[in-house]
């Protein structure tokens, strides 16, 4: 008995605990002719130390069968693509090939970056969420989002395994360029108006950054980046509108006159914003708003929407009450 009671207390009363912590990344693209159904997304996790799991390359076999070149540097871990054996584009495979990543027990603690790449332009989604030692899960993210080809898309996410530890968190980094893509490609995938509405949503997001490259203080009053705030607001409530009111039966509730009438009335005699009315009022947009064909579509509008609050809160901005959306995840899915 002295034995048992010794041991137990040398082992903190848990003898028989087995560590089953996990990290996982799944990763596809989705919107493609049936005969694409190969990932147009990969991704690539790196810890704090450097070392990197995930996509590296394509290399084609003496076969001629093009095939994922991985890292695999972090302890633990693996990378792959599921569904199909190979992507050779002439394989047709029965249902779309995803990515995935595993982080097998023990999970290190850590803090891990996340680049996802774009293969082609598309919209992909990410499901990420973590085990802890107990076998609990927190999802990190579970969502949808647009990737140009070429371009890399970034998040942070701390995660400690602990049972009991802190919740985990993941943050996107987001930037003007990431808004743009996000316009780009939900026009591509017919998400979002024609080319005219779609070109007066850009013209907004690039003066958000020229005001941005502003951020300054006034004697003791902080003004911060409340200009770009302010626009990128603005640009939200546009894309609600649009969502919520053009209507080929009623076009006239698309009309923006009111929002824009709030705007001016609001920032008008503000010097802040005297660069963004001087261009925006000069704009082809208002000849054109009246005719031009303006939608967005449910999915298009959260996509977009969230991206905009994502990089709204990087600017030390504030969300608007009332709306749900999510900016650093806790790792409880709310």
């Amino acid at each position: 008995m002295k034995i048992f009671l010794l041991l137990t207390a040398f082992f903190g009363g848990n003898l028989y605990a087995k560590d089953v912590s996990h990290f996982m990344i799944n990763a596809a693209s989705f919107d493609q002719p049936f005969t694409d159904r190969h990932t147009k997304v990969h991704f690539i996790v790196t810890d704090s130390q450097g070392r990197k799991t995930g996509f590296k390359s394509f290399f084609t076999t003496d076969r001629g069968t093009l095939l994922v070149n991985e890292y695999r540097e972090i302890p633990n871990s693996s990378y792959g693509v599921d569904q199909i054996g190979s992507l050779d584009p002439g394989v047709i495979p029965d249902e779309p090939e995803s990515a995935t990543l595993d982080f097998f027990s023990p999970v290190l603690k850590d803090t891990y970056t996340i680049q996802f790449v774009g293969i082609g332009d598309c919209k992909y989604f990410a499901d990420v969420h973590i085990t802890d030692q107990l076998g609990e899960t927190h999802s990190l993210l579970n969502s949808g989002y647009y990737i140009r080809t070429g371009t890399t898309q970034q998040y942070s996410a701390y995660l400690d395994p602990t049972p009991g530890a802190p919740a985990p968190v993941i943050t996107k980094i987001v930037t003007f360029d990431t808004l743009k893509q996000d316009l780009t490609v939900a026009r591509k995938l017919n998400q979002l108006g024609d080319d005219k509405f779609v070109g007066s949503l850009t013209k907004m997001v690039d003066l958000a950054e020229r005001l941005s490259g502003k951020c300054y203080k006034r004697g003791k009053h902080e003004k911060g980046c409340a200009p770009a705030v302010a626009v990128l607001k603005m640009f939200i409530k546009r894309l609600e509108t649009a969502n919520r009111k053009c209507d080929s039966k009623k076009p006239q509730a698309c009309d923006e006159d009111k929002d824009w009438d709030d705007f001016g009335k609001e920032h008008r005699k503000d010097h802040d914003y005297d660069d963004f009315f001087r261009e925006w009022d000069r704009d082809d947009w208002h000849k054109h708003r009246k005719t031009c064909k303006r939608f967005v579509s449910d999915e298009a509008l959260k996509i977009i929407k969230e991206d905009a609050q994502w990089l709204i809160k990087s600017l030390g901005g504030e969300i608007d009450k009332g709306h749900d959306d999510r900016h650093e995840h806790d790792g409880k899915g709310r």
